[in-house]
């Protein structure tokens, strides 16, 4: 795809319906989500604080620049995160696909919560008079993430015992197993209420949902194919082990397969090897290998990266095609800001670890507030016409290895000031009525005045409500 003129998005009708249709219930979420990698010199906050959500059938697009934990925050949802990297504790990855839920309750009864159960059995407010629990009303009234002031909140109404336990004290008070990860509320219709914790899964259970609901399309098909084995024995694999297809139906099923991604005269591909493809066959072969097990979610980390652009435009033309057949969700990681344009009905800007500004695509494209999403935009040849020089962003990236008690951009930012050096800068709406276009600026909200911007930003960072593991990793910290 062209990347002359980003700014046109050709999505327009599915990003009004997503960003539209209230309806819309979130298949993954993510909250408050932490993956550090603990080495001998020091402690790499790779992912710190991520929050997000995907719904079913919508792409959501993860950006920014090599560096700011886009792949990492991949991984994480997967599963594959290898020592010395871990998912600290406070960190949430729910999965709340009905079908899935229900089934991995049947399957796993002794690692079922009853939510409805729990709220009969215990009293938030008597939960918050525990002596043992270090921790206070605000903490709980929005899962584990500050508000504006405690004095506002009604225990009785507005604190739950799913709101204790997502602010990850279950297992301190006794509300949850350390190998529990099933979570259901039978008397709610809300999907967001039942889920599988993916954080608090491993051995078997992860294995099903890694691949069978939640499969990822990796940025170098070559790293994914094993040169060994034939395409179609590879595709035949994933349908064996999570579908229990094998024999000649696996072989047809796989066909079928190839032939569903553009592959043509797939009854013969599927005998020849990776080396026989050639780099856009070989990704849409990997494609159709992610796609063998019929899941729910498709994570895609850089999938066009290493494709020429005429290849590039109908990988991209082919999701867009498998998500309306299958109703995917999709969660595209790319540093390419044209891309973006392309396929996300929703953007998140990641940097240093964290997310930095999220809207739909038409409104960051149209008018993006964070300085370093105004940056990337205006990084792009062709954005600004009859200029001398590419514009460009000073500096680079700085490795996360610190708590994030400053704004981490302010050593880059054309409009940083004195409190960007000693106050982090949370999410905030860009303005009255903007709840859907959120930024981490202290520039932002645009209503208030520089000074109560900033004490708006200290007092949602207030450290005592921070996760445990969160604000003070160390080697020996817990995490899962």
């Amino acid at each position: 795809m062209s990347m002359e003129d980003p700014i046109e998005t050709t999505n327009d009708d599915a990003s009004t319906a997503t960003t539209s249709d209230s309806s819309s219930e979130p298949i993954v979420t993510v909250r408050n989500l932490q993956t550090a990698f603990f080495t001998e010199k020091e402690v790499i906050r790779a992912v710190d604080g991520v929050s997000f959500e995907i719904e079913v059938g919508e792409t959501v697009g993860i950006v920014g620049e090599s560096g700011s934990g886009k792949s990492v925050t991949a991984r994480s949802i997967m599963g594959l995160v290898d020592d010395p990297g871990r998912i600290l504790e406070g960190s949430s990855i729910r999965y709340h696909h009905p079908e899935t839920v229900e089934n991995y309750a049947e399957e796993y009864p002794d690692h079922t919560v009853d939510l409805a159960a729990a709220r009969e059995e215990f009293d938030p407010a008597d939960l918050l008079e525990d002596p043992t629990l270090d921790a206070s009303a605000a903490e709980f009234a929005d899962a584990g993430e500050p508000v504006p002031s405690a004095d506002d909140i009604d225990v009785a109404d507005d604190i739950d015992v799913a709101d204790v336990i997502d602010a990850g004290y279950g297992e301190e008070l006794g509300l949850v197993d350390e190998d529990d990860f099933v979570f259901v509320d039978r008397s709610s219709a809300d999907r967001e209420d039942n889920y599988v914790d993916v954080t608090r899964t491993s051995g078997e259970s992860l294995r099903k949902l890694r691949g069978g609901n939640i499969a990822m399309v990796f940025q170098d098909p070559l790293t994914s194919l094993n040169p060994v084995y034939t395409v179609g024995n590879q595709i035949k694999e994933a349908l064996r082990l999570h579908q229990g297809i094998t024999g000649k139906e696996a072989t047809e099923e796989a066909i079928e397969l190839l032939e569903a991604v553009g592959i043509p005269d797939a009854p013969q591909r599927v005998s020849e090897y990776p080396h026989q493809f050639s780099g856009g066959m070989r990704q849409r072969a990997v494609i159709a290998m992610a796609l063998a097990c019929d899941p729910e979610l498709l994570i895609c980390d850089e999938p066009t990266t290493a494709l020429d652009v005429t290849i590039q435009a109908q990988i991209l033309e082919l999701l867009e095609d498998l998500q309306e057949e299958r109703d995917l969700a999709i969660m595209f990681i790319t540093h390419d800001m044209g891309v973006i344009a392309e396929i996300s009905d929703r953007v998140n800007v990641m940097y240093a670890g964290e997310v930095i500004e999220s809207a739909d695509v038409e409104t960051l494209f149209a008018e993006p507030s964070h300085p370093y999403t105004q940056g990337l935009l205006e990084s792009i040849p062709g954005r600004q016409v009859g200029a001398d020089r590419l514009s460009t962003i000073e500096g680079d990236v700085p490795t996360p290895n610190e708590p994030a008690t400053y704004c981490r951009f302010a050593p880059r930012c054309p409009k940083a000031f004195e409190a960007c050096d000693r106050v982090h800068p949370e999410s905030v709406p860009v303005d009255d009525g903007a709840e859907d276009h959120r930024v981490s600026c202290l520039l932002y909200p645009e209503s208030e005045s520089e000074a109560d911007r900033i004490a708006l930003h200290d007092r949602l960072g207030d450290p005592e409500s921070d996760p445990e593991g969160a604000g003070d990793a160390t080697e020996g910290g817990e995490s899962r």
